[in-house]
């Protein structure tokens, strides 16, 4: 269904997640299982124990775990969940503007505890041997059920894995997006009609939306016309972070590390695949059909109509998400799609979209209560009062898409996120790596395979190493 308004009115009235049931009366079946066979789920007693969050936000975006009332709605679904919980377990619930990894593992050597959850960033986690050395417990320790969509996809839980145990969740049905996954797509629906080219959802149901195409788009879409060259108009932009590389990496079925069937990490950004998506955009910037973007956060050539796609994080399409991304500075339609199909890609399914180095997760700490969380998670983490696993985001999509194509498109990367296991290597070296092969300073198959033995060794150090 496609919304006649522009975001600009949508964000007038969408200043968070928007869910318009506010007034609804209606609440959820409860999921919650029973922990004493002697009593139901309503009498147990806690005693006032502090569950306390360790996190400004969900995922990093601007969804706040610790919203003002009164601010939207999906806000004081949440304040009312915080109560609801209180309330039925005796419980006080606590939220910390922030997490500081420092200080928790401080109070930890001290005896105290920090807190329960702690959204934290992947790359701060496993960087810092905070699982590696025990500072957290897996769920998968807690008698919960991490299958049954509350705590989100198996990507996300792959996200924490380390061995056999699963040391990270998100609250799935609280708000959007996954956290921090990437790349995402969008684009420009005026654009691509300017210059007379074919709709890519149009294109990608006809099978048609690869890689080939795409550089034909790269082609028809270019205006050099102008002395100004910051009023150039091009399909693509390369940027100061390598989301257009990401985006060709993944898209032709390869990864920078691979989990083998034993279970331990690999390198494979030298692989024929990585190599050929690298060699496949530094070919498009070679020839000048993509121009240097500049800042990460290349925006405004997009919606001042010189761009057709721009490539970020999820959370930058996403109204709730801050008055920085698309929906605040679009005065029209933009359209999500994913980036096109390699030609190695072969004819498994592909996960285009990624948890990596900079998308934040819930962990729980180790000397938190496994007995409390194993109560309170399964209460705390089902749909918000009013909502059901069937509707809860049935208003975002008809509020915050312009088609439900683009939904489709976003839930398709929201739900096939897998994890990339990048924290695990020099992540600024391996970036830098990329994007000086994509620009021409370096060659792909010689860089790469220069690095192997490095980034073999630091995964085996801070991986593989704790498996045996």
């Amino acid at each position: 269904m496609i919304r006649s308004n522009f975001l600009k009115a949508l964000s007038v009235f969408l200043t968070a997640f928007v869910i318009l049931t506010a007034c609804s009366s209606s609440r959820t079946e409860e999921i919650v299982p029973e922990y004493n066979p002697q009593a139901g789920s309503g009498e147990i007693d806690l005693l006032g124990y502090e569950y306390t969050f360790a996190a400004a936000t969900h995922g990093g975006g601007e969804y706040q775990l610790s919203p003002e009332p009164g601010a939207d709605v999906r806000g004081d679904k949440l304040l009312q969940r915080y109560k609801d919980t209180e309330e039925k377990y005796n419980v006080k619930i606590k939220v910390l503007d922030g997490c500081d990894l420092g200080m928790f593992k401080n109070q930890y050597a001290a005896g105290m505890k920090y807190a329960d959850l702690m959204v934290a960033k992947i790359g701060d986690v496993f960087g810092g041997k905070y699982i590696q050395n025990g500072y957290f417990m897996p769920f998968s320790d807690m008698d919960i059920d991490l299958n049954s969509g509350l705590y989100g996809t198996p990507g996300t839980l792959e996200t924490g894995s380390f061995g056999n145990e699963y040391y990270s969740i998100v609250a799935y049905y609280w708000g959007f997006p996954s956290p921090y996954t990437m790349p995402a797509m969008w684009f420009n629906p005026r654009v691509i009609s300017n210059y007379q080219q074919t709709s890519p959802h149009e294109l990608n149901e006809q099978g048609e939306w690869t890689w080939a195409t795409l550089e034909k788009m790269c082609e028809a879409i270019m205006d050099t016309s102008d002395p100004d060259e910051d009023m150039h108009t091009y399909a693509l932009a390369y940027t100061s972070e390598p989301y257009l590389e990401y985006a060709a990496i993944y898209s032709n079925g390869a990864r920078p590390v691979t989990k083998n069937a034993d279970g331990k990490l690999e390198y494979t950004l030298n692989s024929p695949e990585a190599i050929e998506a690298l060699d496949y955009i530094h070919s498009l910037a070679e020839r000048k059909l993509i121009c240097d973007g500049g800042d990460r956060q290349n925006i405004t050539p997009f919606v001042e109509n010189r761009r057709a796609f721009f490539l970020e994080f999820t959370h930058m399409g996403l109204s709730s998400e801050g008055t920085g991304n698309l929906s605040y500075q679009m005065q029209e339609a933009y359209e999500w799609i994913t980036f096109p199909t390699g030609p190695s890609a072969g004819e498994a399914p592909i996960t285009r979209t990624t948890y990596s180095y900079h998308s934040r997760i819930f962990y729980a700490a180790a000397n938190s209560d496994v007995e409390v969380h194993s109560i309170l998670l399964p209460y705390l983490f089902q749909p918000l009062p009013g909502e059901t696993p069937e509707t809860w985001q049935d208003d975002f999509e008809r509020n915050t898409f312009f088609s439900t194509a683009s939904f489709n498109y976003f839930q398709q990367i929201r739900d096939e996120a897998t994890f990339d296991y990048t924290p695990f290597i020099p992540f600024s070296e391996m970036q830098s790596n990329i994007m000086a092969i994509t620009r021409g300073t370096k060659s792909s198959a010689e860089t790469l395979n220069s690095v192997a033995t490095a980034y073999q060794e630091s995964l085996d150090k801070l991986y593989n190493d704790y498996l045996d």
